[in-house]
């Protein structure tokens, strides 16, 4: 989804809030994620808050900028570029934590040699008035999947949540409805393959399924939803408009 929107004829940049989506610029719909900040953190989550205090905030940011960075990355390996440790270009490079988790991305996809159907696509549904961005829909062994990769330490109940509402989404619009879902958790314990087959896993990776099928955890989101429309009526994103230039002014 585009969020800037830059127009030199009236000399502005709009910053569109990244919340919301929207096809035609008048309709807004929320994001998955956004509905999902409906659902209670838990008191682990605001024990750790509380007991980190400040610092909180900046860990939680830096993992939100990890998490991106490495979306990226696999969004360029996806696309055939080749991925480096360090941009010859900029000079930036992955942190430790990063370029692990993306070797552990390209060790799945070397291992299982899934054939790739779409991969950070947004969509948006006028009929369920959503909006998101789905990491990855691809087959494997003759089955399409729907994989959200996570950064994260541990595996969440929203992240369930998030796969039913971006299956649900994307069997509205394709001929070819997904069959199983599930988070590739990049931080995960696993110590290799799983020696009985059954389950898709390696070195620090893991797609991790969940014991419903999405069908049913589409329920759950549908009332969570509901709980989120009526904290939020009449929702709107905050567009923020500003101009594109400046010039100092000098007094005669």
């Amino acid at each position: 989804m585009k969020s800037i929107f830059h127009n030199p004829d009236n000399q502005q940049i709009n910053f569109l809030d990244k919340r919301y989506y929207t096809k035609d610029n008048v309709n807004y719909y929320p994001s998955v994620t956004t509905v999902l900040e409906a659902l209670p953190k838990g008191w682990a989550l605001e024990q750790w808050k509380k007991d980190l205090g400040h610092n909180a905030d900046l860990v939680l940011e830096r993992a939100a900028k990890e998490g991106s960075n490495v979306h990226d990355a696999i969004e360029s390996y996806l696309g055939g570029a080749e991925v480096r440790w360090q941009d010859e270009k900029t000079g930036n490079s992955y942190n430790l934590t990063e370029w692990t988790s993306i070797l552990r991305f390209v060790d799945f996809w070397e291992t299982y040699q899934p054939e790739l159907i779409a991969n950070e696509m947004n969509i948006i549904s006028d009929t369920y008035r959503l909006g998101g961005t789905i990491d990855i829909v691809c087959r494997i062994a003759g089955q399409l999947w729907l994989i959200d990769a996570k950064t994260s330490n541990s595996i969440y109940d929203s992240m369930e949540l998030q796969l039913s509402a971006y299956a649900t989404m994307w069997n509205e619009v394709a001929p070819e409805k997904i069959e199983r879902t599930g988070i590739l958790h990049l931080k995960a314990q696993t110590r290799g393959a799983d020696k009985t087959g059954k389950k898709i896993q390696g070195l620090g990776w893991q797609l991790k399924e969940f014991d419903r099928h999405y069908s049913q955890a589409w329920q759950s989101f549908q009332l969570l939803r509901g709980v989120w429309d009526e904290c939020n009526p009449d929702y709107k994103p905050a567009n923020l408009t500003l101009p594109d230039r400046v010039k100092l002014k000098r007094t005669a």
